[in-house]
């Protein structure tokens, strides 16, 4: 498939930015910064850039707390995004709810429970709407290999199916869930994919390390989707760099394998690879695109430190609207 120069580095942009502002978040957290855990997503950068380079104006999406950085991508400010990490009211929630509910509707963010997947119904409500207001929008709404094995998504999924609503559900494999091996406690090798045909729902699976490949299946999916025949799964395989949290020693898993996957499967590096090969991108441009954004985020990061904190009396403002 032929690509605009632009469109591809568009690509790159993204991909690079999520894997700074991951690596910031990492960095800012070891430094007893950040209240609370990060859960990182450091290596997954292409399952989430690949699948919204298909998302228009009126879509919405149903993210999880991996990739943290998505909001950003997406329309949220480095303000906005560093303010709710350090739990400063200059957040989108005035610093209450942290690292994991980073995001505004305004972008089409909906937002997400930490119990993952109880609301996975959130997304299709989404698409009901969209269906109710006959619009060509869809929801994307994104899981984990361990959170595809939870009822209230079979619900949700069962729902989307039978009312043909416009749903891309995005399984990004990272073969983990929080510690159990997807190999041991999930009976089918695709854990998205292979329990799509119970729902009489295409699906693809695809190498989640490449941002292009994604891209080209879920754009093939959602193509469908937007012309109303109903909801599709897209199962994407990578691999979590690090723990489900920071502090996670790992202890479940090959450090070997890990070491294997960032040295020949960094979805940044290859699509690097690429864009170079093309003539499309230069080593100084990497370089400066790096110390830009990095420089970027450390101003961001001064600005948030130095705004005001929530009271006490405040913690109650908002509960119900």
């Amino acid at each position: 498939m032929q690509y605009e120069k632009e469109f591809l580095r568009n690509l790159y942009r993204n991909l690079l930015d999520m894997r700074l502002l991951e690596q910031k978040m990492v960095d800012t957290y070891a430094q007893g910064r950040v209240p609370g855990h990060i859960h990182s997503g450091v290596g997954q950068e292409a399952s989430f850039v690949g699948v919204l380079a298909n998302f228009k104006e009126g879509d919405y999406y149903k993210r999880t707390h991996r990739l943290t950085a998505v909001p950003y991508m997406m329309g949220t400010s480095l303000d906005t995004f560093f303010g709710e990490l350090l739990s400063k009211t200059t957040g989108n929630s005035g610093g209450r709810g942290g690292a994991i509910h980073i995001g505004e509707l305004r972008t089409g963010d909906l937002g997400f429970s930490g119990t993952l997947g109880c609301d996975a119904a959130v997304g299709v409500g989404a698409a009901l709407t969209i269906d109710a207001e006959g619009r060509d929008n869809l929801s994307f709404v994104f899981m984990g290999d361990g959170t595809s094995s939870r009822g209230p998504v079979y619900e949700a999924m069962n729902l989307a199916s039978a009312w043909k609503l416009p749903v891309l559900f995005v399984c990004h494999n990272n073969q983990f869930a929080i510690s159990t091996p997807s190999s041991y406690s999930i009976a089918v090798e695709h854990p998205g994919a292979d329990r799509a045909a119970a729902f009489n729902m295409p699906s693809k699976v695809v190498d989640g390390t490449d941002v292009l490949a994604v891209y080209e299946a879920a754009k093939e999916l959602v193509a469908g989707i937007r012309a109303g025949n109903g909801p599709a799964i897209l199962e994407c395989k990578d691999y979590r760099w690090r723990g489900h949290f920071e502090g996670d020693q790992c202890a479940y898993r090959d450090p070997a394998v890990t070491e294997k996957y960032m040295e020949e499967k960094d979805c940044v590096k290859i699509m690097e690879g690429k864009l170079k090969e093309l003539g499309f991108l230069t080593d100084a441009e990497i370089e400066k695109m790096r110390a830009d954004f990095d420089q970027e985020m450390d101003e961001s990061i001064k600005r948030a430190q130095a705004a005001p904190e929530m009271k006490p009396e405040d913690i109650y403002d908002c509960l119900y609207v």
